[in-house]
């Protein structure tokens, strides 16, 4: 009874050790596995984030670049959402009021020789960088184009699309993006310097204006914008390395 006893045991400790250690060898490779699922989880959202933001930061400079294109050559903005203040009207008033707002548009208050010569000085004023005047209004621009703020306001809002405001906005908005894209130093400025830069008052004004015309704000274009060109830093060190 005593033999049969002690050779059960040796059998257990014989026995036990490898199943301990298979249990812990078990244990590493279930913790070797999840490490390895979660990096490639946690690149593989690195990877899509990157991805997106390029994609978008492609859009928005295409969308600006485009109106800079369209600005320059036909001295025009694309126009905002014709339907912004007919929220909760019948669709008969709307059309009441666009047909009224066209017939505003229509009866030029000046002969047509007047509004094209008004329009030829009013796109020089676009080409300089006057719009970033905080001074600048429209009883300031009329005097220095030399014309009255009935004819100044008719003109913008027939051949811009656009009131005064909204108008100077979009200069200085497109000015200030142009600086950004093209010239590095100016990442480095603080947004209040940027808002200084293009005419705006306030950093809040200049920030509220910025993300209404580019969907994100001036920080967060900013970031993306040096992705971009890191990515294309690196692009570049590629090529020459395949030339060698």
């Amino acid at each position: 009874m005593s033999n049969s006893f002690h050779q059960f045991l040796l059998l257990l400790v014989n026995i036990f050790p490898v199943t301990i250690h298979e249990h812990h060898e078990t244990i590493n490779v279930a913790k070797n596995v999840a490490i390895i699922v979660l990096c490639s989880a946690l690149i593989g959202l690195f990877l899509h984030f990157r991805s997106k933001q390029k994609k978008q930061l492609a859009r928005i400079r295409n969308i600006l670049r485009n109106q800079r294109q369209a600005f320059v050559a036909d001295g025009d903005f694309p126009p905002e959402n014709p339907y912004k203040d007919f929220i909760n009207i019948s669709v008969e008033e709307i059309h009441r009021r666009e047909n009224k707002k066209d017939r505003k548009k229509a009866e030029s208050p000046m002969t047509s020789e007047t509004e094209a010569k008004l329009l030829e000085l009013l796109n020089d004023f676009e080409k300089g960088t006057s719009f970033t005047n905080k001074n600048m209004s429209l009883s300031f621009l009329a005097g220095e184009l030399n014309t009255n703020t009935k004819y100044l306001s008719h003109l913008i809002n027939r051949h811009k699309n656009s009131d005064f405001k909204t108008y100077i906005n979009r200069l200085r908005i497109n000015y200030i993006v142009d600086k950004l894209i093209n010239d590095e130093k100016y990442r480095q400025y603080k947004i209040s310097i940027l808002a200084e830069e293009c005419g705006f008052s306030s950093h809040s004004k200049f920030a509220s204006v910025f993300k209404q015309m580019t969907d994100h704000s001036p920080s967060v274009y900013i970031k993306l914008l040096d992705v971009e060109n890191q990515e294309d830093n690196i692009s570049g060190f590629r090529e020459n390395d395949q030339l060698r």
